[in-house]
């Protein structure tokens, strides 16, 4: 990994030191009054590979456009913020899965407990899921040979399938995770769209949104 570039303020400033901890990047700031598309634009360097900022600067804008992940931090982030479990939530996409690939495997070398999160919704849900405990381990077998294996480290340590609200759920499985990287399409779809926002605004980790790229 190259520059983390942070727009600063406390708790970005301290989730920017953790992460160059763990993946050995060096840690760049811009000026403190920029104004958030001249960051946008500063995340399109070269030598950039990951942004960092807080939310209460305002990060929808910039996340839509940024060309490199991006962590949004909430306020009530640590100042010895300690990155050691990460939440992995999949949509059951293969783009999705590789577009957080490489930033996933990174995190398990460093030694980072990884917790991939399926949320089947009404739509999605196998039948008679409610009532069909006795088969989800074979769902989650299926997923695993499906979405994770091809592009995940073998060391994620749990994978978990749940039905519901995602939003509602993932927020719930982050509880017990330091932060939440999660792949997204930057397309305004109404429900992708609204997912993203709700768990970017009611987080209490950093969340770490990465560009899914479309053929």
């Amino acid at each position: 990994m190259n520059d983390i570039l942070v727009r600063p303020s406390e708790p970005a400033l301290a989730v920017a030191a953790a992460l160059a901890k763990v993946t050995g990047a060096q840690v760049d700031s811009v000026p403190a009054e920029i104004s958030g598309a001249e960051f946008a634009r500063a995340l399109e360097g070269p030598d950039v590979a990951l942004g960092v900022m807080a939310r209460a600067q305002g990060p929808w804008e910039i996340v839509q456009r940024s060309p490199v992940p991006l962590v949004v931090v909430p306020p009530e982030t640590a100042a010895d913020y300690v990155l050691e479990r990460v939440l992995v939530p999949l949509d059951g996409t293969e783009e999705s899965a590789h577009a957080i690939g490489e930033t996933v495997r990174l995190f398990s070398a460093a030694g980072i407990e990884i917790s991939v999160l399926h949320v089947f919704d009404a739509n999605t849900a196998p039948a008679h899921w409610d009532q069909a405990a006795h088969a989800r381990s074979a769902w989650e077998n299926e997923f695993r040979a499906r979405v994770c294996a091809p592009y995940l480290p073998s060391t994620v340590s749990t994978v978990t399938l749940r039905s519901g609200a995602p939003e509602e759920s993932i927020l719930d499985s982050a509880a017990r995770a330091d932060m939440i990287v999660l792949g997204w399409s930057q397309r305004l779809l109404p429900g992708r769209a609204r997912i993203v926002r709700h768990i970017l605004a009611e987080a209490k980790v950093p969340v770490l949104l990465t560009p899914v790229r479309h053929g």
